[in-house]
C-alpha cells in the first residue's frame, strides 16, 4: 500500500523474516533509517489515539548506493 502504519510495516517484516520484533526497537530502527516518512495523516481507529500513517521515501534510492555495488576506489 502507499500508506501504512508502523505496526503494519512491522508485521510485514516479521512475516518475511520469520521472527518477532520488539515494537520500540523496530520503531527506532525505522525512524533512524530514513526509509519512511510520516504523511501527517492518521489511520481510522476504533478506539484510542489513531496511529500515524507513513509512506516509503522513493528518493532514498538516490541518496544511498545500491546494495552490492561498492564505491569506486581513488
Amino acid at each position: 500500500p502507499d500508506r501504512f502504519t508502523l505496526l503494519e510495516l512491522q508485521r510485514t517484516v516479521e512475516a518475511l523474516a520469520g521472527v518477532r520484533l520488539h515494537k520500540q526497537n523496530f520503531r527506532r530502527l525505522v525512524e533512524r533509517s530514513g526509509l519512511v516518512e510520516g504523511t501527517g495523516e492518521r489511520a481510522d481507529s476504533r478506539g484510542g489515539r489513531p496511529p500515524e500513517l507513513f509512506r516509503y521515501r522513493p528518493e532514498v534510492q538516490l541518496e544511498r548506493p545500491r546494495p552490492g555495488v561498492g564505491q569506486p576506489y581513488r
